[in-house]
């Protein structure tokens, strides 16, 4: 790592916080061929997947040279990935020899494990994470099991994640023998203590196959720094498998073009053709020309709330409570009031909403405290005290609500509110 710094008039080119994630494909080639495979779109049912690339790879002593160069360093783990990244000659010596990077890798465990933790520790080097996916066509579920154990015990990767990808809904994509090595897997991990988990098939494209048969301009966001074999720099996978759009290259970073911040929409033609897993790591969004902010894979009224604000938060939450929708209006109003709380603000009238929301929900306690929050924020009409008393009495919390309720309400006027309560129904609820 050299001691210079990026000036202030050419700032370093590729972004840091830990929003982005940096990632290096270190090969095109795998020697897997999924179907299901979300490196490449079209993707169709029993037909082999070829890979996206043929690349004059750099080498690892190119990698190395290039990334230790570098005077910053990402904040997320750098992820070595491909294809199949072990493929790649080099790929114990880069991953030794990489200086001031947190690692992450993704890996189908086809490689020599044993061989590979040796060399790492020679040079006291450890990943900080690694991801890997269960494939069942290609290896037998035994195997891959007992690789992601040695991979576990070996020591060279603080948090290994070991996964499956959840085909339930998909059975286009499975066979009989993807669901006997599934089952199979399953049992024996559960058996010998293997913690695995499913991942969300990103397959479709706005809610269907994803077959790139339309394209058209829209405004993007990217968390990725996508650098392909040859050490090209691109914010989107779609642009590094066709080549297009290159920023600059690693092995030339000062000839690079700046990347675009996180939060920074730019003009893209190219939608539609995006790669079937590009989501921006959860971060990112897309932007229609009717100003409608989404994802592709899933389009997650929640993720608008980000752009909003709090008054408008609330109302929305207002309409999903109208409508029935009570896990989503308790989801929205939580989110204004961590907007609220973001800007030193304090709007008792949402969580006087959130209280009757989380009591509709059955969730009386929490609804309490909601109820308190609001009186004790300034919210002391008599419906809204009232509706806490009811609740403190189903909850055996009378006592504890009349002592907080006192400090805002004066007694003469909580004396009249339970005379009420006591006139009307035993099972009052909040509203």
């Amino acid at each position: 790592m050299t001691d210079e710094q990026p000036t202030d008039d050419k700032p370093f080119p590729i972004p840091t916080p830990e929003i982005h994630v940096w990632v290096a494909y270190l090969t095109a080639r795998c020697n897997f061929a999924c179907d299901y495979c979300i490196q490449k779109p079209n993707m169709v049912p029993g037909q082999k997947r070829k890979p996206w690339g043929r690349y004059k790879e750099l080498t690892g002593r190119e990698w190395v040279d290039a990334l230790n160069a570098y005077p910053v360093r990402p904040e997320h783990p750098l992820i070595l990935t491909g294809g199949e990244p072990s493929l790649h000659k080099d790929f114990a010596f880069i991953a030794s020899h990489l200086e001031g990077y947190e690692l992450d890798m993704t890996s189908n465990l086809t490689f020599d494990i044993d061989a590979f933790a040796k060399e790492l520790r020679a040079h006291g080097k450890q990943f900080a994470t690694s991801f890997h996916t269960y494939h069942p066509g290609f290896i037998a579920p035994e195997k891959w099991l007992d690789q992601a154990e040695r991979l576990r015990d070996s020591g060279i990767v603080r948090a290994p994640v070991f996964s499956m990808v959840n085909l339930h809904r998909f059975p286009h994509f499975r066979s009989d023998e993807h669901d006997r090595n599934i089952q199979k897997l399953v049992e024996l991990a559960d058996r010998r203590g293997l913690l695995y988990q499913f991942n969300e098939f990103r397959g479709t494209h706005m809610g269907k196959a994803f077959n790139r048969d339309h394209r058209y301009q829209i405004d993007c966001t990217s968390a990725w720094v996508n650098i392909d074999p040859e050490g090209w720099i691109y914010n989107c996978q779609y642009h590094l498998t066709e080549r297009k759009n290159a920023f600059g290259n690693v092995t030339d970073i000062s000839n690079c073009k700046p990347l675009p911040k996180m939060g920074e929409f730019f003009a893209c033609s190219d939608f539609g053709y995006c790669d079937p897993c590009h989501e921006n790591s959860g971060h990112g969004a897309f932007r229609d020309r009717d100003g409608k902010v989404f994802r592709r894979t899933d389009d997650d009224a929640r993720i608008y709330l980000q752009w909003m604000e709090p008054a408008a938060i609330h109302q929305v939450a207002r309409r999903y409570f109208a409508q029935g929708d009570l896990e989503e209006s308790e989801h929205a109003l939580l989110a204004a009031i961590g907007k609220q709380r973001e800007s030193g603000t304090n709007d008792g009238e949402t969580w006087a909403d959130l209280g009757v929301t989380l009591y509709d929900s059955g969730k009386k306690k929490q609804s309490l405290a909601a109820l308190l929050h609001a009186i004790e924020s300034g919210v002391t009409r008599t419906e809204i005290v009232g509706s806490a008393l009811v609740v403190a009495q189903e909850v055996g919390m009378t006592d504890h609500a009349r002592q907080t309720i006192l400090r805002y309400v004066p007694a003469q006027i909580l004396s009249r509110t339970e005379q009420a309560i006591r006139a009307m129904e035993p099972d009052l609820a909040p509203r």
